[in-house]
């Protein structure tokens, strides 16, 4: 399967929920999310193109490539942002929403 060029790309209302697994991160973040898995590479070319339209946190240093996870945190708020995580911190802190 080739790869999608647009991927870093995709809206907000098209990636799937999640659900924080932690009470201090669900008061803090909100207990439910947005997220796609993409690499620190891929969230970097979003973060050029989309930065300030999407109140995006800054992409993370390093010059090796990275899976992880785009994540809409304070869904429907002022506040929401979009991050990127790694994929492991995320797993351990998010579970699909049902």
């Amino acid at each position: 399967m080739p790869y999608d060029y647009e991927r870093p790309y995709i809206a907000q209302s098209d990636m799937p929920k999640f659900v924080a697994t932690d009470q201090k991160v669900a008061s803090e973040y909100g207990a439910v999310v947005r997220a796609t898995e993409l690499t620190n590479v891929e969230y970097r070319t979003r973060f050029i193109r989309m930065a300030q339209s999407n109140n995006m946190k800054g992409p993370p240093d390093g010059g090796k490539i990275y899976p992880g996870y785009l994540v809409v945190r304070r869904l429907g708020t002022s506040g929401q942002y979009e991050t990127w995580m790694p994929d492991d911190v995320f797993e351990d802190l998010y579970a699909p929403a049902v």
